[in-house]
Order: C-alpha cells, then structure tokens, then sequence
C-alpha cells in the first residue's frame, strides 16, 4: 500500500508546486476549481483501492484457511471479480477510472497465484499410496514379531489346533511351549478406480503361514508365502459384484455385506483361528448383492466346498477305501459335489448415533461318494445334503466406545465352516452291510462379546466362545470278525478327538505406541485365552476334558495404508 501513497503523494506536490510557480492569470480561479475537483477525485480512488485490498486480503486468509484445513476443492475467483467489478462500478464517474479498475485486477491476479500456490502444495497422503492413471494403489500390511507361550504343547505354530490340543494324561499334555516367530507379518495390495460408472475395487493379501514343512523352526526358519484374499470387488447403482478368494458370507459382518476385512467381525484376536464360535472361511466365491437403500443389502452366491471327515470318523471296516474321496486330513483335494450356496440378508442403521448391525445368512452345502455294492461289479454313487444357517449382531452400547457383538449358527453338515473341529458327515453301512450311505452330522457355534474402545489409542475386548457337535454313531455291519463294534462319531468307544464341546475365553488388550498418517503406526498386543474340550465318550480313569491356557503378546509396525483402519477397528486386519 506505501508506493500507492508514495505515488500520489508525489502527483500532488508536483501539482501544488506548479500553482505556486505559475504567474497570476485570468484562469486562475478555474484551475483552483480544477485542483480541487482532481484531488477529490484520487481522494475517492485512494478510498475504493482501500476497500479493494481489504476484500482481497479477506478472501485471501480464507484460502489460507481452507488450505489449512485440508480442503481439497477448487475455489474460484468469482468473489474477487465481483469485488473488481463493483469497485470499478462505483467509481465509473471518477476521471481515473480506468487506474482504479487495472490496479483491482492486479490485486485479483496476486490473490489468485498466491491461492494456486496454496493448492499446489503436494498432498500429505500415506507413504505407499500410489496413483496409476485415475486408479489409486495402496501398499498395506504389517511387520510383526510375535511371541506364544501355552500351557501344553499343542504342536501348532500361530494358528492354534482348536479341536485337538492335547489332555493331561498324554506328554504333550504336560509339557508347555514357547515360540517366537515373525510369519503372521502380512502384506496387501488394495486398488480402487472408477470408470464408465463402475466402482472397481481389487485386493490382494498374503501372510507367511503356507504349508511349512517338518523342521520348518530349524536354523532358518523358511515359512512359506501363502494366499489369504485376493478378489475383484465392483459395483454400479445398487447392484454389487464380487469374484476371488475372499472371506465367507457366514463370517459376521460389523456393517454392511461388503467383502472388507476391517468390514468384519473377526475379533481382535492374535490366534490365526480367529476363536471358538464363530464360523468363517477364505476361499474362492462369486456373489451378488443389491443395496436397496443405505439400511438394507441382501445377496446370494456360490463359493468352493469341502466334504470334510478329518481324522474324526470311524469307516465301515469293508468301505475303508470310500474315505480317500473326502478330505481326510491326507489329501489336497476332495470329490465335491457342487458349490456351496450361500444367501446373505444384512440392516445397519443408527440409534441415537449408536451403530446397529444385524444379518440373516443361509447355507445350502453337500457331498457325494461312490462304493461298489459287496458282490456288485459296478459303482453306485451316494449324494447327502444338509443345510444351515447364522444370525449375527452388534450394537454400539456407547457410541464409538463400547460393543456388543454376538453370533449364533447352526448346521447339518456345516463343520466345514468350524476350523476342523469336527466332521461333516459320516459313512454310514445299511443293515445288510452290503453298501453305504451319506449322513450329515448337526454342527453348530455360537460367540458374544464386548469391544471397549478407549481411547484411539487403546482398546480392550473379552469373548466366549462355544462349538458344538451332534453324535451320529452305528454298529458296523458290515464287520464280520467283530460285529456290533460301533463306528461313526461320537459312539461308546470313540477317541476323545470326537469332540462334544469345545469353549473358550478371551481377553484382549491393543495399545497403540504411535501413529503418524503418513508413517504408519506402531503397536504392541496381547491375547489371554483358556480353553477346554470334552469329548463325546470319556474311557475309564480318562480325564474328562483337555484344557489349557496360552498368551499371544508381540509388537508390530503397521504400514500407513493400514493404519487408517486403527481408529475404528484397532486390530490391523
């Protein structure tokens, strides 16, 4: 503003100079009136240039602001036009219009680069974001050390054997274990764009815990790079598409049906099999899902089955080869049916800014298998078909504090959906022992829990857990060196693997040590649970459970693209 001042300060003295030097005249007074009237009028111009620049500084703290605050929307000028417009208007009488209107353009054009180079400043996005063309590529996933202590020595690594840790009266049973180890370490892919009117979302994530070889804790500990989620997610209007490996419609969700693993409510447990009770898979799928309204979404789709029997079955002792067709715990691959069909119906709505969540989910599963007759030549093929289905809640009871969650399911033939913990079906001989049928076996979890979200930086959670399956045992007819012994599940004499019951219960704690939007976070855990299995048949002087306690306490780095789900689900899955 001083060389505004400076130059008509100047304009004037010279002018005042002149009427001083001039010699007495006849147009004296004339010129005096004209003085006067050229100094009014840059009075009014030095007025209106004030009230210009104060406009624009006005506008400029604001972009200043904006900016500031994160904005990201293009601001326009069109304020400082109207301002540059009105000014000139005003002064459309003044002899100096046209340098009161170039000096509110300048004014506009500074304020204008100066909100350019606001908005040009490079976007503090999370490191390992990306952008190819109009598709934006996160890199996600965490560093992880963990430690795991139990009570006995249940021989498994990270993802704890849930239906055949070991009883008291066995040397396993009364020994404990320890492991450190880095292979839950996770790393994903997430991809998102937007084309035609099609929102496309890929991903992609995988942990280190494949198939590890006998020996695999020896010198240099080579765990094996395995898939966990890979799928194409797309959706247009109200209609959702999703084709890949994902996780299955009958885990629960914690909102909407969507496909997102900070979308689902897998507890903030460290054990790699989540807990008892609460039924999921990962595996191949196709779906589809309509969104009628922001309330409602209900789908159905397809995804890979698995006619499972483990090493929980008693065969007919003249049909032992039938049990290479089923996944048996000593083959990659079973003689599926058809896929299992699964229908999804799921509400989400706010109550007194409380989120609540419900889902209705259905199961529609089978197997087959083919036996030749005793005193047949040919083949005769057996189908069984069973069925199930899950309802699943959560509640905010605080909002944004504290949640309830719980989740029942029930089956008949739904193991599969259990971790292993029990079989699907049994073999089942007719009464003449001549040939076999199918016959599925009731299976059925059931979970609650509490989530305590204390801060941003810390949560806590207690769960229970239960599985339960149904006996489905018969006398072997189809043994003659010793008829009537009893086969199947669950049967006088059967091993205490066939479980009746298993429970569990858990404590969680999450402390987050540090988060930085664009470096990630820092965080440490630790898991408490104990858990008890009783058997179907207890033999004489047998315990009768097996039960024991194991902690999970460890310290990871999560990458940035990760840590943005901290804030509302603190585990980083």
């Amino acid at each position: 503003m001083k060389p505004i001042y400076i130059l008509l300060a100047c304009f004037l003295l010279g002018g005042g100079v002149k009427a001083q030097t001039s010699g007495a005249s006849p147009d004296a007074s004339a010129n005096d009136t004209n003085l006067a009237t050229e100094v009014k009028t840059l009075r009014e111009a030095l007025l209106q240039t004030q009230k210009q620049m104060a406009a624009q500084q006005r506008e400029i703290e604001a972009l200043k602001a904006r900016a500031k605050d994160g904005a990201t929307r293009t601001v326009t000028n069109e304020p400082a036009s109207s301002t540059s417009k009105t000014a000139a208007a005003d002064s459309a009488t003044s002899s100096v219009e046209p340098s009161a209107e170039h000096a509110g353009i300048n004014i506009q054009d500074q304020a204008s680069t100066q909100q350019l180079q606001e908005q040009g400043k490079p976007e503090q996005v999370p490191l390992g974001s990306f952008r190819l063309g109009d598709a934006i590529l996160e890199l996600g996933g965490f560093v992880d050390l963990e430690n795991i202590f139990r009570t006995t020595n249940t021989q498994s690594n990270i993802a704890t054997n849930l239906g055949g840790f070991p009883y008291n009266n066995t040397p396993q049973g009364r020994v404990t274990e320890f492991r450190t180890t880095a292979q839950f370490s996770r790393l994903s892919f997430k991809i998102q764009d937007r084309f035609a009117g099609n929102d496309v979302l890929g991903f992609v994530e995988g942990d280190f815990s494949g198939n590890d070889a006998p020996g695999v804790y020896q010198s240099v500990n080579p765990h094996t790079n395995r898939l966990r989620l890979y799928f194409m997610d797309l959706k247009r209007g109200k209609w959702e598409i999703l084709g890949g490996q994902t996780w299955s419609w009958l885990t629960p969700n914690r909102e909407g049906i969507g496909p997102m693993p900070s979308d689902l409510a897998i507890t903030y447990n460290e054990d790699q099999n989540l807990g008892v009770g609460v039924p999921y898979t990962r595996a191949a799928e196709f779906r589809v899902a309509y969104h009628p309204n922001k309330h409602w979404a209900f789908g159905a789709g397809i995804e890979d089955p698995n006619q499972f029997i483990g090493g929980f079955v008693a065969l007919p002792a003249a049909f032992t080869s039938i049990g290479s067709q089923f996944d048996n715990g000593a083959q990659s691959g079973a003689a599926n049916a058809f896929p299992d069909v699964l229908s999804k119906v799921t509400y989400d709505n706010e109550f007194a800014h409380r989120h609540f969540h419900a889902e209705v989910t259905g199961l529609f599963t089978g197997a087959h298998a083919s036996a030749i007759p005793l005193g047949s030549t040919s083949s005769k093929s057996h189908t069984a078909v069973g069925g199930g289905g899950q309802i699943a809640a959560n509640f905010e009871l605080l909002p944004n504090k504290l949640v309830l969650l719980a989740n029942v399911f029930w089956s008949d033939g739904g193991a599969h959906y259990l971790v292993a913990t029990g079989p699907e079906l049994v073999i089942r001989p007719n009464a003449a022992g001549t040939d076999v049928n199918l016959s599925m076996v009731h299976a059925g979890a059931g979970s609650a829990g509490l989530e305590w979200r204390a801060s941003p930086m810390q949560a806590f959670a207690i769960y229970y857990g239960g599985d339960y399956y149904g006996r489905n045992f018969f006398p072997d007819t189809t043994n003659a060196s010793h008829p009537g012994t009893i086969i199947g599940f669950g049967g006088s004499g059967s091993p205490n693997t066939n479980n009746r019951a298993i429970q569990q219960v858990t404590f969680d704690w999450l402390q987050t040590l540090w988060k930085d939007r664009r470096y990630g976070a820092l965080q440490t855990y630790v898991q408490y649970s104990y858990l008890t299995r009783a058997p179907w048949f207890v033999g004489p002087g047998d315990p009768k459970n097996a039960h024991f306690s194991m902690v999970y306490a460890g310290f990871r780095y999560i990458l940035p693209t990760t840590a943005g789900t901290l804030l509302r689900v603190p585990y980083p899955n």
